[in-house]
């Protein structure tokens, strides 16, 4: 049995959204939440439920702070066979959830038979079915324009804070009837500033100084929000205590140089320069990292999340 990784969510703008909602579609808009990617399903052959972290199968051991042992006292019998059940297991990150620490939200299914995901309302009927906590759902019906999907980002129905304000991730917008030119269903997000892994383009400081195209790229997307968001990575995957500290940070920069270069390839292939040189942008990458790490050790040093 192979594991299943969600699939990717695409910030809205991306060149990849292009159409994924017109006038008359149905869509769902949920709350974001910000914890860590976990899922689970049954296994017929070993009569066992095999629970999955992003990149990984868990065990005792390594159990992303809890959720394997979580999994294991689930009714199998109650365990749909064939289905992936998909949810955010509440691990702090850099939003706090106080009143749900280490608690699981379903927020999607996907059945192996037909490789595809579940209509949303079979997901709210197996959450209510089998006790789970539901991903706040903020709005179901026709779609309505931009502007009103990006009148829920920041809300939280679940009272997340961030330096005692509260806020939320962001949305996750989902039009069930979309399929892009693979055949393929796309998942589509909306995030706050704070998340913003994609800076705006400042002019140069000295026009007589131009930067490199490399440089250019990296300073609109290598963000505090992209090196956070894998910092955390590390944290539930156990490679990396939530205690981390200046003490840690070979191990941070061996990881993080290369899961941000291979992100970056992933997620904003489109936006790199024509003929660029890879080893110059790993170089630019490498400098850049250290800087964002060190902001992150002050700013928790200073209690900050």
């Amino acid at each position: 049995m192979e594991q299943k990784k969600y699939t990717d969510v695409v910030r809205l703008g991306h060149q990849t959204t292009e159409g994924v909602f017109k006038e008359g579609d149905f869509v769902i808009i949920q709350e974001k939440l910000d914890g860590a990617n976990a899922s689970f399903r049954y296994d017929v052959e070993t009569n066992s439920i095999r629970a999955f972290s992003r990149n990984m199968e868990l065990h005792e051991e390594e159990n992303l702070h809890g959720f394997f042992q979580w999994t294991q006292q689930l009714p199998k019998e109650k365990i749909v066979a064939g289905m992936v059940y998909f949810g955010e297991w509440l691990n702090p990150h850099k939003i706090k959830y106080p009143q749900y620490d280490k608690q699981y939200f379903l927020f999607d299914m996907y059945d192996t038979a037909v490789c595809e995901y579940v209509d949303f309302v079979i997901v709210e009927r197996e959450a209510q079915r089998l006790g789970f906590h539901l991903v706040p759902v903020f709005y179901q019906g026709e779609y309505q324009g931009e502007a009103h999907l990006r009148s829920f980002v920041g809300k939280t129905a679940l009272g997340g804070k961030l330096r005692d304000e509260e806020i939320g991730e962001g949305i996750v917008v989902k039009n069930a009837d979309y399929r892009d030119h693979f055949g393929r269903q796309l998942f589509v997000k909306i995030v706050t500033d704070v998340f913003s892994e994609v800076k705006r383009q400042k002019p140069p400081k000295d026009p007589n100084q131009p930067k490199s195209e490399e440089v250019l790229f990296v300073e609109q997307y290598v963000t505090l929000a992209r090196v956070e968001k894998f910092l955390y990575k590390l944290i539930d995957e156990g490679v990396l205590e939530e205690t981390f500290g200046v003490k840690d940070m070979g191990v941070i920069l061996k990881n993080l140089n290369l899961r941000i270069h291979e992100d970056l390839l992933k997620e904003e292939a489109d936006a790199l320069p024509d003929g660029y040189d890879e080893k110059e942008l790993r170089k630019v990458i490498s400098k850049v990292i250290p800087l964002f790490v060190k902001e992150i050790f002050s700013e928790k040093a200073a209690g900050n999340p």
